[in-house]
Formats: C-alpha cells, sequence, structure tokens
C-alpha cells in the first residue's frame, strides 16, 4: 500500500491582495499525476485545507473540483484554519466518494478507519474546548487522545497511522505559520504518539522528521518570502515500510532582493514572470526613482520595499508631522481617503469650536 501525505494546502490564499488560484491549479494537476504516476492508494492532508474561515466561492470550487478528481480513498482532517462547520457541510456526500473528513467539531475530532494493510487513527486540529471535556490538564488530554484510540485501534492487528495538526517539541517554525496555542500549551510532547508506526502531521510548513515515525509533509506552495526552499509531500510505502519525498515543483519564486537602485533594477529585469518580490534598498530614494523602478519589468509583482532610515531622521519626521498628516500618508493609497480625511477635519473644527484650540 501507497501513503501520499501533505498538509497546509492553505486554498485561497492570495498575497498582498494577488490571487493565487492559478497556482493552486497547477498544483492539483501535478497532485493528481503523482497519485496517478506512483500508485498512490491512499491520500492523507493533515489540516488547513482553507486559508481562511470562510474561504471564497472560487476556493470551495477548486477544492470540490480536485476531490471529484480523485478516485483514491482519501481522509482530509481540519486544521486551525479551517471551519468546521465548512469542511463537515458535505461530509456526507464525501463519504459516499471514499473521502472521509474529520472536520474538528467538538462531535467530530476523531475517527478510526480500517483499510486493507493499515489502521488510521484520523484527529484534527484540537481546540482547547474538546480537551478541557476531557481533563483540565491539556497536555493530559491530548495524549488520552491518542493513546486511548491506539488501543482501540491495535485490536485489528495491523500497523496504525495516526494524522495530527499541532506544534511537536523539537520541530522548527518559519514566521508564516500561526502559533497555536491550546490554553496556554504552545507545544506537545512526541510522547504522546508512542506506539504510532506512522504520524502524519500538519501545521509546520517546513518538511521534518521528529522522530523516525513522525513526520511534517510542510505546505506544498510557498507562504511567505522566508518558504522560498524546495517544497515536497510524503510518500510511505507500507509494503517495505519506505519513506520518500517527492519533490513540488515551484509555480512561482519568491524572491527577494538586496541592493542599491541600481543594483536591484537590474535584477529585476531578469526575473520571471508572475514572480513575487520584495526589496531591501540600502539607499534612500525618492518616490519617483521608486515608481520608474516598478515599472522596470511590468510581469512581475513587487509586494514590498524598504529602505532605510536613521533613527534621527524618524525623530525628526515624527516632529514635523500633524495626526491629519497621519493619516493622510497612511491612506494615500486608499479610496476612501479623502472622505476619511474630511471626517477627521470635522471632528477637529468640531474640539476648536468647543476649546478654542486645535490640539497637534
Amino acid at each position: 500500500m501507497k501513503i501520499l501525505h501533505t498538509s497546509d494546502l492553505h486554498i485561497g490564499h492570495n498575497f498582498s491582495g494577488i490571487d493565487r488560484s492559478d497556482e493552486f491549479e497547477k498544483f492539483f494537476e501535478f497532485l493528481k499525476q503523482t497519485i496517478k504516476k506512483e500508485n498512490i492508494d491512499l491520500f492523507i492532508v493533515s489540516g488547513d485545507i482553507f486559508d481562511v474561515y470562510f474561504p471564497s466561492n472560487s476556493a470551495l470550487k477548486q477544492y470540490y473540483d480536485f476531490l471529484a478528481s480523485v478516485d483514491i480513498k482519501t481522509i482530509i482532517v481540519g486544521g486551525n484554519h479551517d471551519s468546521a462547520n465548512t469542511l463537515r457541510a458535505p461530509k456526507e456526500l464525501l463519504k459516499s466518494m471514499n473521502i472521509e473528513v474529520i472536520s474538528g467539531a467538538s462531535d467530530d475530532y476523531l475517527k478510526i478507519i480500517e483499510l486493507d494493510e493499515v489502521v488510521v487513527v484520523a484527529v484534527s486540529f484540537l481546540r482547547e474546548g474538546i480537551l478541557r471535556k476531557i481533563d483540565e490538564n491539556l497536555s493530559v488530554a491530548i495524549k488520552s487522545i491518542y493513546q486511548n484510540a491506539l488501543k482501540e485501534a491495535k485490536k485489528y492487528g495491523k500497523k496504525v497511522i495516526a494524522t495530527g495538526h499541532l506544534t511537536a517539541y523539537g520541530s522548527v517554525l518559519g514566521d508564516s505559520e500561526r502559533e497555536i496555542y491550546i490554553g496556554n500549551l504552545e507545544s506537545i510532547g512526541s510522547d504522546i504518539f508512542e506506539g504510532y508506526d506512522y504520524v502524519a502531521l500538519g501545521h509546520i510548513h517546513k518538511s521534518q522528521k521528529i522522530k523516525e515515525n513522525i513526520y511534517y509533509s510542510g505546505s506544498p506552495l510557498s507562504l511567505s518570502f522566508t518558504e522560498n526552499y524546495q517544497k515536497s509531500m510524503i510518500i510511505l510505502d507500507t509494503s517495505i515500510w519506505k519513506i520518500e519525498k517527492i519533490e513540488v515543483p515551484k509555480f512561482r519564486e519568491f524572491i527577494s532582493l538586496n541592493g542599491t537602485l541600481l543594483e536591484v533594477s537590474k535584477k529585476l529585469e531578469e526575473l520571471k514572470e508572475d514572480s513575487f518580490v520584495e526589496i531591501n534598498l540600502e539607499e534612500i530614494v525618492s518616490s519617483s526613482d521608486l515608481t520608474d523602478m516598478r515599472k522596470i519589468n511590468p510581469n512581475i509583482h513587487i509586494v514590498k520595499i524598504q529602505i532605510p532610515y536613521t533613527p534621527k531622521e524618524i525623530k525628526e519626521e515624527i516632529e514635523t508631522l500633524t495626526p491629519l498628516n497621519i493619516i493622510e500618508k497612511m491612506l494615500k493609497d486608499d479610496e476612501s481617503s479623502t472622505e476619511i480625511v474630511n471626517i477627521f477635519k470635522q471632528i477637529q473644527k468640531e474640539v476648536e469650536d468647543e476649546t478654542g484650540k486645535i490640539s497637534n
């Protein structure tokens, strides 16, 4: 039996307001090809199916279209980004398509699934309300869930696989994962998985091994500039109990550029179409220079430009600004800026009428 493990799809993710649906389409096509090429029997997604609690209609469509095209046993568990209600809504319909969904609701966070060669203890992200009904000590509650389920799963006399969406001790986080605090509990000891043959974890976006039997697959798409490394998924072949990583192609580049205006401008000309770019300039430049720089390669997305400021310059600028100046600067590119500025001016006038002066 061959099992494909991935997680943290974050369907519907956009970057600085830029739609990424085309990347997800390319990834899903790659995923379908991998399932076919590698003769996958079981597909596991360990949480964070969507990027937000209330995904857009287009994100939902991509999710359903993909599931409708996958003709193998599939197990999906909810993550901390997922709405249990959203995942649960089509649960019975998807079950008829050989797709098991464990949504993360208070009555739908654990299911033991027997398959031909293995038993899967499918556990979603465990919210505090679920755990406190089991034990006030949240670590004890989590361990109780996994160990009690293991006892039941062992009765089938097969290898046992678990899923989880959490932060395990020893894992390396990036800066794009939302910290999971369950009460005051941030990380979970790997001893909760003692006795399991393989643990398919989600939440951490970098693929990594915690112990010989505990793996994060990582997210298949980069979600920040710090994730500009090779992405992968994990295949477990239970016939020989072999674990291997399958590299996921980069469907879009995340590029960080550093240097002077001239140096960065030259590099911009060479970038691939649709790349996301952040720029850290080593010199102070004018707004017209920045405008010209943005025009160098119209086929890329410059999402961030940082220019140096000295503490003295910041202090001098702040000392010369009024609250109105600050609001005007903050709302420079906002369509509602004029209306908001006018409201602020009206408030200032009312204060002046009441006190005889305007406070800056």
